[in-house]
């Protein structure tokens, strides 16, 4: 369903994926929903999001800690806050050096584009 023509339903089924929680964090998952944060559709993209962060500690891996800091810049709103809130719910396993870079690197561009 995540390469359905269909835009809503590739989304609920990123949201069907996030409801089964850690018991959905295989590999085969993981990698469709990173792969989700790069749909052309933001609804898309936002649910992939929000989908990872509910796999939680599971899902904590540099691949998706890059794809959720990646989706931090994405132009939709909507995806980045859900982009943020993933990697605050992947709890303390997510957290290392380059996802610190990688955050840091995100907020100097926020400031850097609010200052021009």
């Amino acid at each position: 369903a995540l390469s359905d023509t269909d835009t809503d339903a590739r989304a609920a089924a990123c949201a069907t994926l996030g409801n089964f929680g850690e018991k959905a964090a295989t590999n085969e998952v993981i990698a469709a929903l990173i792969n989700a944060t790069r749909n052309e559709d933001y609804y898309v993209r936002s649910k992939a999001c929000e989908a990872l962060g509910k796999l939680g500690e599971k899902a904590a891996t540099d691949e998706v800690v890059a794809a959720l800091i990646n989706a931090t810049r994405d132009k939709a709103y909507n995806v980045t806050w859900k982009a943020w809130k993933a990697l605050r719910e992947l709890g303390e396993k997510a957290v290392t050096n380059e996802m610190i870079a990688g955050l840091v690197s995100v907020w100097w561009e926020q400031c850097v584009h609010l200052a021009e």
